[in-house]
């Protein structure tokens, strides 16, 4: 428990980059032993999540923004490709699935739980490259997505970004309906290009500053 929660929070931006982690207060907060904390900080630690700093302790790890940018260039294009194939391949019950999705984001929205906008974000991308129908390409999307979880942090750099987000969720959708793939792949890439661009320029200047 303790090990998911601080993984998600890392992941999402609540604890940010270079963020102190203090085993003691975590371990309040949670209502735990010291014992499981420091477990699950090890297991962040061996994930590049979470570093061990002497005489300072554990913190968030900093990001490497040119593996970031490497990595975000990658799956702009295999997450391009994906949803153009989804466009074609994709079923009536599949896409209707995706709708489901959108109609819950837009319902979330209004909460303004990040946790729940985040995870409702991944799991869109991730049943919409399935759609591909392309098993191989969904294996190295979903290992680059792993690589890259801190992209999910995107919502709360930049809170305003989820209606822009979800609306742009449903022109994929709508363009799925019409098996119009070209639409499909559009929608896709202005999403994923402004968010990607400007969570690299919030990570740098957060690195700057650590």
């Amino acid at each position: 428990m303790v090990y998911q929660r601080l993984k998600e929070d890392i992941n999402t931006g609540i604890l940010e980059q270079g963020e102190r982690i203090v085993a003691r207060e975590i371990a309040k907060q949670f209502g735990v032993s010291d014992i499981p904390v420091r477990e699950a900080l090890k297991k962040l630690e061996s994930e590049g999540l979470v570093e061990n700093i002497p005489h300072v302790g554990s913190r968030v790890s900093t990001i490497n923004i040119q593996t970031a940018e490497e990595v975000f260039s990658i799956r702009l294009e295999l997450e391009s490709f994906a949803t153009r194939l989804a466009a074609k391949n994709a079923t009536d019950e599949g896409i209707d699935e995706l709708q489901k999705i959108v109609d819950e984001i837009e319902n979330t929205i209004p909460k303004g739980d990040i946790k729940d906008i985040s995870r409702l974000n991944t799991e869109f991308h991730q049943k919409l490259y399935k759609l591909s129908k392309n098993v191989t390409l969904c294996e190295m999307i979903f290992s680059l997505m792993e690589k890259s979880q801190f992209s999910r942090a995107v919502f709360s750099y930049l809170p305003d970004r989820k209606d822009h987000s979800n609306k742009e969720h449903q022109l994929i959708v709508d363009a799925l309906r019409q098996r119009n793939a070209e639409q499909a792949e559009r929608a896709l890439r202005t999403q994923k290009e402004y968010s990607f661009t400007a969570l690299l320029n919030i990570l740098a200047q957060d690195t700057k500053k650590s």
